[in-house]
């Protein structure tokens, strides 16, 4: 993976890729390192020993996770790419305006499908959250809240990129599939957060 420098110089430039999609990723790695973070101060206390296992096996994931998001990112800026190359297709004929009209379509599924991935490796991470709030250092319940946040935040900026790119599949039946998907997607999460931040809210309110 490029250097977080490099990544950032890149999307603030002028090229529309890397964009929304990759940067939801990226929110989401710092998300789960968030959540690295609060294990880590967890284990090895004698306070929280009884969750040593969890703490340790919420690293493990979250380090799976993160190596998952960052070839997302770049998965991500390729689905894009091969949109615009098939936007660039000929179309002098009739059988080439229909060869680019195909193309635009699977360019774009394809473009769905990867925004997806990063959607569900962020719930992964919000459901991480909850349970470092549940049994995390209490000392750092607020970290795992902005976990919560951020990786809620970048489901919410990737699923974006499938309303958008349902534009260009001219297939109601599978938009309508989608948009039921996303609705019932969110409410989950959704109710994730929520679970969170009413755990941080309480751990603050007992301190």
């Amino acid at each position: 993976m490029e250097s977080y420098d490099t990544f950032l110089e890149r999307l603030a430039s002028s090229s529309p890729a890397p964009g929304g999609g990759a940067a939801s990723a990226m929110v989401s790695i710092v998300a789960s390192s968030l959540n690295q973070m609060v294990a880590s101060l967890t284990v090895n206390k004698r306070k929280y020993e009884e969750y040593e296992g969890e703490m340790n096996s919420i690293i493990e994931k979250s380090k799976k996770i993160d190596a998952d998001l960052r070839k997302f990112m770049k998965d991500d800026e390729d689905a894009f790419n091969e949109i615009i190359k098939a936007l660039k297709m000929p179309k002098n004929s009739d059988e080439e305006v229909k060869e680019r009209k195909d193309k635009i379509v699977e360019a774009s599924k394809g473009a769905i499908r990867v925004p997806w991935k990063i959607a569900s490796a962020s719930r992964e991470v919000l459901e991480l959250a909850l349970a470092l709030a549940r049994h995390g250092n209490r000392n750092a319940v607020t970290d795992a809240g902005c976990a919560a946040l951020f990786a809620h935040s970048a489901i919410e900026g990737v699923l974006y990129n499938v309303k958008i790119n349902l534009n260009s599949v001219k297939d109601e039946e599978f938009a309508r599939e989608e948009k039921s998907k996303m609705s019932i997607f969110m409410k989950d999460c959704d109710g994730l957060k929520s679970e969170v931040l009413q755990l941080v809210e309480a751990a603050i309110g007992d301190e």
